[in-house]
């Protein structure tokens, strides 16, 4: 399991300056002007856990669709800092700069919001 996520990281690392939010390749005059990796492409790394877009419900991960902007931060930096304990997030945290961490909260933020609850978690996070 640990040899499959670091070599979807590394893949996803690698491959993700040249992919876009679309699925499409960026343009090289572009992404030249802009390396930015977009808040979608990087919050893309969070699906295996937290479901794709940030959507899971069961009772072993929070979904972070919808999350405030400055709370995802927060606790990204909490992690990064080793303020908040946790086995995986303080590793998955260090690898993302400032700047990447803000381009996916402002991502998780505009998703809509997807709380816990009895149905969600039933559904195994399949809903509409």
């Amino acid at each position: 399991m640990k040899k499959l996520l670091m070599a979807t990281l590394l893949a996803s690392t690698f491959l993700a300056p040249q992919a876009h939010a679309s699925g499409a390749l960026i343009p090289a005059e572009q992404f030249a002007a802009d390396p930015a990796i977009p808040g979608k492409i990087l919050g893309d790394n969070c699906s295996a856990c937290h479901g794709t877009q940030g959507r899971i419900y069961d009772e072993s991960m929070p979904p972070i669709a919808g999350i405030p902007r400055d709370v995802f931060i927060k606790l990204m930096m909490d992690f990064k800092n080793e303020v908040r304990p946790s086995i995986i997030m303080n590793h998955v945290a260090k690898v993302f700069s400032q700047s990447e961490i803000e381009r996916m909260a402002d991502y998780f933020a505009a998703q809509p919001d997807a709380p816990w609850s009895e149905e969600n978690v039933l559904k195994g996070g399949q809903y509409e």
